[in-house]
């Protein structure tokens, strides 16, 4: 079989500006065995030719009263020719604050500063770098239509990992949303213990309508759609 070409993430044209939305709201439930453990709530934002993103994760359930702990993420940056460029990124717990960090991003001298309760970290950023909440953004403002895989650096705001999906167009996926079509994104290879597969709404400008993280020796955690609201 022909080896498929690895196309950076960083490689696409964006959408018409008409097509961006100016606004997109999401409500997701996070599950882990069927028992749902959170409430995730998202707001993207585009003004003009920059955007900004809030992630709202907060406990429900048992969950909400051994441990009370509320995640705040935040990404703001620019809108280029290929995408989202994040140029501030932020992580915040309100109970465990050892584990907040933060990144900068410095595309002129192509410089990520990470901060985190290790200390001040600067290392080398390289073109495409998304952090962790801009790059589900990215596929809404530059879809992966025609690509087979996709290559990126990811940023959480203490170190860079470096992320492979195999692109599988046209699947169905039911969430508490609605059945919808999608393409599936799949990490590669299939045996590195943290894996993560992503559905993306064909329908709903492709913003993530399931999300599965799996590491070797726990269970996987579930992030399902359960409301959208798309301001063009």
């Amino acid at each position: 079989m022909r080896a498929l070409p690895a196309i950076s993430l960083f490689c696409f044209s964006i959408a018409s500006w008409a097509d961006i939305p100016h606004r997109i709201e999401a409500r997701y439930d996070l599950q882990v065995k069927g028992i749902k453990l959170a409430e995730v709530r998202e707001v993207f934002v585009r003004e003009k030719d920059q955007y900004h993103i809030e992630s709202i994760t907060k406990p429900v359930g048992l969950l909400s009263l051994f441990k009370p702990e509320t995640i705040v993420a935040n990404s703001e940056g620019d809108i280029g020719k290929q995408g989202l460029l994040p140029l501030r990124y932020t992580h915040k717990r309100t109970q465990d604050t050892g584990m907040n960090s933060a990144a900068e991003f410095d595309w002129i001298h192509h410089e990520l500063i990470h901060r985190d309760n290790s200390g001040i970290h600067q290392l080398e950023l390289a073109v495409g770098t998304q952090d962790r909440l801009s790059m589900m953004y990215q596929f809404v403002v530059a879809p992966p239509r025609g690509r087979w895989e996709l290559k990126f650096d990811m940023s959480n705001g203490s170190m860079i990992e470096k992320l492979h999906y195999q692109v599988k167009p046209e699947q169905t996926v039911t969430t508490s949303f609605g059945t919808m079509r999608s393409y599936n994104l799949t990490s590669l290879p299939l045996s590195v213990p943290k894996r993560s597969d992503i559905w993306l709404a064909v329908d709903h400008n492709y913003i993530p309508c399931k999300i599965v993280f799996t590491e070797d020796g726990s269970n996987s955690l579930v992030q399902v759609l359960t409301d959208l609201k798309i301001v063009p």
